[in-house]
């Protein structure tokens, strides 16, 4: 199983695409967008993802130009992936023939995957419900136990391991830090970065190793 995300900026630099300030835009700017609109399709192109509750304003110039939005991605083979529900959006690959991959594909390891797909069945298990997901970093070590017996019998080498897959969820916005220390959301885009059959593919393969 493999994530993908969009470009990313560098570590450090200032997220300009959520900004309240009115943008004035110069006489000779040949750009048909708003402001906003810009704003939002350079957020979605820099990845990982927009989240309604956290880029409001951004969200508002989705609501109003989602067709147009849509058509500029589309130039640039790629997808929007949004769910109002969840108050997510965010960009995949478009499905055409011969058209480049302008989303990278980061590899994920045997842990990485154990760890994506057992966050994804929480969010799932509370699919439909109002309230946040949360989960401690206990939790995901319980859960990833089994896996990393046959690797290490050293419990400072296997709590590396397992804070390698968190700080990976987290540099990727898969985990959002929460107030507790330790504790982490779950973002809802979880429930749409992978389709079923990839996950039940994946899962299988899982349980085949796990039973041996």
């Amino acid at each position: 199983m493999s994530m993908q995300s969009a470009p990313r900026r560098a570590e450090g630099d200032v997220d300009e695409f959520e900004d309240d300030a009115v943008a004035v835009e110069a006489p000779d700017d040949p750009s048909e967008l708003d402001a906003p609109t810009r704003r939002l399709l350079l957020k979605l192109l820099n990845g990982p993802y927009v989240r309604a509750e956290e880029h409001s304003n951004l969200w508002t110039a989705l609501e109003v130009n989602e067709t147009v939005v849509r058509s500029r991605l589309a130039d640039l083979y790629l997808q929007l992936v949004l769910d109002r529900d969840a108050g997510v959006a965010f960009v995949r690959n478009l499905a055409v023939e011969d058209a480049p991959k302008v989303v990278r594909r980061h590899p994920l390891t045997l842990l990485d995957t154990v760890l994506v797909l057992y966050l994804r069945r929480l969010l799932l298990a509370n699919q439909g419900s109002a309230a946040r997901v949360f989960v401690g970093r206990d939790e995901i070590e319980d859960h990833l136990r089994g896996f990393l017996r046959s690797d290490t019998t050293d419990k400072s080498a296997q709590e590396a391991k397992v804070g390698r897959s968190i700080a990976k969820m987290t540099e990727n916005s898969i985990l959002l830090k929460a107030e507790v220390e330790d504790r982490w959301e779950i973002s809802p885009v979880l429930r749409l970065v992978f389709g079923a059959d990839e996950v039940a593919a994946v899962t299988a393969d899982l349980e085949r190793m796990a039973g041996q």
